[in-house]
């Protein structure tokens, strides 16, 4: 059976935010990636959730869901495993399935949200496969949290655009400015470990 993959995010002091929640939750629908079985909705009252397909660009999605929410902060917690296929096709949303892998995702947001190191946390039936997979996290998490308002938006513009002359066009900006953000952001860096992290990712697909 195929792998399926269960992201719960929780907004990290979310009664602080109440006016910036109530603006992510309307505009909630529109964030939306080909490998999505069920698109992100709310529940619980500070949490959202999503089903995906496969596993393999698990990190890319939760770095564009980051921005896409931000400033709101989030914790995260990924569980991946098998779901029924019949009940998934049903479900209105991924609020209404249960199983072990909704268990583990639930795990996982818990460990993040008590962890002092974790904003991103991954559980598999494999023990061994979590700490590669939370190592990697960890460290991928610990460069995007220094990130500046205007790395983020570098990064992701020039990533969508596929130059540094249409992002800046975009961001109305310099190219040589668009090129010190991504560079200072280790964009690079963060983009192999992603790549890297596919791979792996990838055997749970199988």
């Amino acid at each position: 059976m195929e792998n399926f993959v269960v992201i719960t995010a929780d907004i990290v002091k979310s009664r602080e935010q109440e006016a910036l929640r109530g603006k992510i939750v309307e505009k909630i629908r529109t964030f939306n990636y080909p490998d999505f079985a069920i698109p992100f909705s709310i529940s619980r009252g500070d949490e959202f959730q999503a089903v995906l397909e496969k596993p393999d660009n698990l990190a890319i999605i939760i770095r564009r869901f980051r921005y896409f929410v931000k400033p709101l902060e989030l914790h995260i917690g990924v569980g991946i495993g098998v779901i029924d296929e019949h009940k998934l096709r049903n479900a209105k949303s991924s609020w209404d399935l249960t199983g072990e892998i909704f268990i583990r995702a639930r795990d996982a947001l818990d460990t993040a949200k008590d962890s002092k190191l974790y904003k991103t946390y991954v559980k598999t039936n494999d023990e061994s496969a979590d700490i590669y997979l939370n190592a990697i996290f960890l460290l991928l998490d610990s460069i995007e949290s220094d990130w500046t308002e205007k790395q983020w938006e570098a990064v992701h513009t020039y990533e969508s655009q596929g130059t540094y002359e249409k992002a800046s066009k975009i961001l109305k900006s310099t190219i040589q400015n668009i090129q010190q953000h991504c560079s200072s952001a280790k964009w690079s860096i963060v983009k192999e470990a992603e790549e890297k992290l596919e791979l792996l990712l990838k055997e749970f697909s199988k």
